[in-house]
């Protein structure tokens, strides 16, 4: 969206206005759109939390209120956090081990794919009431999802991660961006699918994800790995696949 909006106002030599939403800071920092309005959500909800109309109207009209109020490049932070849905508190009707993580490749894919068989069956849950499931856009299918794990697995403990039998739709280093991106919606949707449960607020999802599940562990440990790289790709690559405020364990 960022070079979208700069496409857009260039083309029409500034006579349309833009303006624009950003879930990711660094990435608006670095392409400078003309307008963009920077919110704390994680990514695919640029609006924040579902079924609060109000809420998401207030994010849009923060995002139009640029075009009155900025006269040259602008990057505005929403005030607000997503609003909670209920007033008990959520828990996540799984109740996973304690997230500590084998370092060896093979223990470690054996774990992770264990907590990914617990999470199946509401994952499934999820799909029937949705009609749909994010996962896919590593190329992997939901009958391959075990198979992000050992891509993980691997990295996470400084083995050379295999191709496997996905069709990947991208290469490495990107591969692991979005590997992870697959599975930590895989979780996400399993979490939210138990009925007559309040729905959770982006802080819930990822305190639950980060520090009570084996996944978000490793993600921090794969974080930590790619940060340390000399290889300027891999370092990137981290830039939004963990929110601020997880990076470091609890």
């Amino acid at each position: 969206m960022c070079a979208l909006s700069h496409y857009i106002e260039r083309g029409s030599e500034g006579r349309v206005a833009t303006t624009g939403v950003s879930l990711i800071r660094e990435h608006a920092e670095g392409m400078k759109p003309p307008r963009s309005l920077f919110v704390p959500f994680p990514l695919g909800r640029p609006l924040g939390s579902p079924d609060q109309p109000d809420f998401q109207r207030d994010v849009l009209h923060s995002a139009l209120q640029l075009l009155e109020t900025a006269t040259g490049t602008a990057l505005a932070d929403y005030p607000h956090d997503a609003p909670t849905s209920g007033d008990d508190p959520w828990a996540c009707a799984v109740a996973l081990a304690p997230p500590e993580p084998a370092n060896e490749s093979e223990a470690l894919r054996d774990q992770l794919v264990e907590e990914i068989r617990q999470l199946a069956p509401w994952h499934a849950e999820s799909r029937k009431r949705r009609g749909r499931s994010t996962v896919g856009v590593s190329g992997a299918s939901l009958d391959q999802i075990e198979d992000l794990a050992n891509l993980l697995a691997d990295f996470a403990t400084g083995e050379e991660p295999s191709d496997g039998e996905i069709d990947w739709n991208h290469p490495m280093p990107v591969r692991l961006k979005f590997a992870s991106d697959d599975l930590r919606a895989f979780y996400h949707e399993s979490a939210t699918a138990q009925p007559g449960a309040n729905y959770p607020t982006d802080a819930d999802l990822n305190n639950w994800l980060f520090n009570q599940t084996l996944l978000g562990t490793v993600l921090r440990q794969i974080v930590r790995r790619m940060q340390e790289s000399e290889d300027r790709r891999v370092a990137g690559m981290v830039i939004g696949m963990i929110p601020a405020g997880f990076a470091r364990a609890r």
